[in-house]
């Protein structure tokens, strides 16, 4: 039997509707990779709002992955906040983001805040947004409000009791029409210039949103085929500030984590160009496809420190068109040969355990790689991602998924047995040699410390 929400339907609910300002407690459960920084970008981004429209909140942040982390400890830590906040006369409101590598921690938390406390609890991020209309309160019995879509603007209201219809926001217990929040992202504050994240050496950064490629395993795909790039970026002046920012920081090196950011060349070009006037020397990580690529994108990048990182997935044809995500492999080829001509560094991301891949189509693609001269091969095991046109298709493809990770992926199908899957994870081992040595030092297993970015928002 599901637990009674504490948010009736039919009640003008003090929570949300009342004059009385909340104070919100946000929650990050993150999944660190060691390139990377270590706050989240997205809680950030809520906070920075938060802060801008002068409504209270404590930031709680934690990796999952981290030796240290300890589930009861941290739950330790989160109601002991709540029960500060409600001794000095405040209602809470606790802010979630619920991700693939969090979903047992966020289970259990919820289930701790909802049976001990009177706060509310608002759960957001790719485990809400993409999950079925009508199936929220079933996975997530404990909650009382969830946000599909963006989640700064639908904290804001939550918190003062202002509630458009378009930030798609659910109360529990009541009609899931299943609506993301849709709005334009220029006028979001940045959490750097705000002072919510201070840059450190790694940083995290973003210039836009979403994508409007349909790859079958991904959740940055559009929800819509209404998809507007500017709709999707991020304030040019915004992104000009904090790159500066960047620069008298010292930041040595930025994961951005757009899904292509070269989507709109005219514009990336002249952030580039402005990124050497300001003298930005950090390395850039930037997420890029082949079949994208201009010359004016290559050339802007002349005396940059960057790594392009193009996720390739598969080098066979079958395997891209099951996924959605077919190459154009005479293209990647030409844009390889300019990389080289140029000197710059970049990697190639391949994908095993995809539908309709074989041991033997898995080494092809490794092959076409080795053939074009990749120096830096990248291979992820498949994870299955909420609301993905993949995770309709399980039972097609017959896709297996380990019950053992914190992160489940796919360990046999249809196309593949268990043992060859063994066999595809050795040589994806062997690509990342780093991966290795890292493992060694944390005891953790190599798949388990860095594929999980691969499919982030």
């Amino acid at each position: 039997m599901l637990p009674q929400s504490r948010l009736a339907p039919d009640q003008e609910r003090s929570v949300v509707r009342c004059a009385m300002t909340k104070y919100v407690i946000l929650i990050s459960l993150d999944w660190e990779r060691p390139q990377d920084g270590r706050s989240s970008l997205g809680t950030a981004s809520i906070a920075a709002s938060l802060k801008t429209a002068n409504i209270p909140f404590d930031l709680i942040e934690a990796a999952v992955n981290d030796h240290d982390f300890d589930d009861k400890a941290f739950q330790q830590q989160v109601m002991q906040q709540i029960d500060l906040r409600n001794s000095e006369g405040h209602e809470c409101l606790v802010g979630i983001g619920a991700f693939i590598w969090n979903e047992p921690v966020t289970q259990q938390l919820t289930q701790a805040i909802h049976n001990s406390t009177s706060a509310a609890i608002v759960l957001g991020g790719p485990q809400i947004s993409y999950a079925k209309a009508g199936d929220l309160e079933r996975l997530y019995p404990f909650a009382d409000v969830f946000v599909r879509g963006h989640g700064e603007k639908a904290m804001v209201a939550l918190a003062t009791g202002a509630l458009p219809d378009d930030l798609g926001i659910h109360f529990a217990g009541q009609t899931d029409l299943g609506k993301k929040a849709e709005y334009t992202l220029e006028e979001l504050p940045s959490p750097y210039l705000t002072g919510i994240l201070q840059p450190g050496k790694k940083v995290r950064w973003e210039t836009m949103r979403g994508c409007p490629f349909k790859c079958s395993f991904c959740q940055h795909r559009s929800s819509t085929d209404r998809y507007k790039l500017k709709n999707h970026q991020l304030d040019f002046e915004r992104i000009v500030k904090e790159a500066r920012l960047f620069a008298q920081s010292g930041v040595e090196r930025i994961s951005i984590l757009d899904p292509i950011f070269h989507l709109d060349v005219k514009r990336t070009v002249e952030l580039l160009i402005l990124f050497n006037e300001i003298g930005l020397t950090a390395e850039l990580a930037l997420q890029c496809r082949f079949e994208s690529v201009k010359d004016e994108f290559l050339d802007a990048l002349r005396g940059l420190n960057v790594v392009l990182e193009f996720g390739l997935q598969t080098a066979i044809e079958n395997e891209g068109k099951l996924i959605g995500r077919p190459n154009d492999l005479t293209k990647a080829e030409a844009v390889i040969q300019k990389l080289k001509a140029r000197n710059i560094r970049f990697e190639v991301s391949l994908i095993y355990g995809l539908p309709g891949q074989t041991l033997a189509s898995f080494k092809k693609s490794l092959s076409w790689c080795w053939e074009q001269g990749v120096e830096n091969i990248r291979a992820w095991p498949l994870m299955i991602l909420r609301g993905t046109e993949l995770d309709h298709q399980r039972e097609e493809y017959g896709l297996i998924e380990s019950s053992d990770e914190a992160i489940p992926h796919v360990v046999a199908s249809n196309s593949f047995s268990h043992t060859e899957y063994l066999q595809m994870q050795a040589l994806a081992d062997a690509c990342n040699p780093e991966n290795i040595q890292v493992a060694h030092i944390s005891n953790k297993p190599p798949k388990e410390l860095n594929h999980a970015i691969f499919y982030r928002a």
